[in-house]
């Protein structure tokens, strides 16, 4: 998931290559990736790609700080997925 995100990031919304390699746990709000026009931008991508809708109240800096607080607040937002080998075989059984 940080991956798919980080990518997106740096692809699509980073204008400043001194900027990259985007490491997960850089300000996206402090470095100036994120403004208000781009942060719309990583919504539409985040409700597309990962199939969840975000609300008005969830628009939170905290949400958005940085690839690993969008991925912690994606995790919360998705059911559980089995993670363990012996809680696979039995999802896939």
């Amino acid at each position: 998931m940080e991956t798919i995100i980080n990518d997106y990031i740096s692809r699509e919304l980073v204008q400043d290559a001194a900027l990259l390699p985007l490491a997960d746990d850089t300000s996206l709000l402090d470095s100036g990736i994120l403004d208000s026009l781009s942060l719309l931008q990583l919504v539409v991508f985040l409700e597309e790609r990962f199939g969840i809708t975000v609300g008005d109240t969830d628009l939170l800096p905290q949400n958005f700080a940085s690839v690993q607080t969008i991925c912690a607040y994606l995790r919360s937002r998705q059911p559980q997925v089995p993670t363990g080998p012996a809680e696979r075989a039995v999802a896939h059984g």
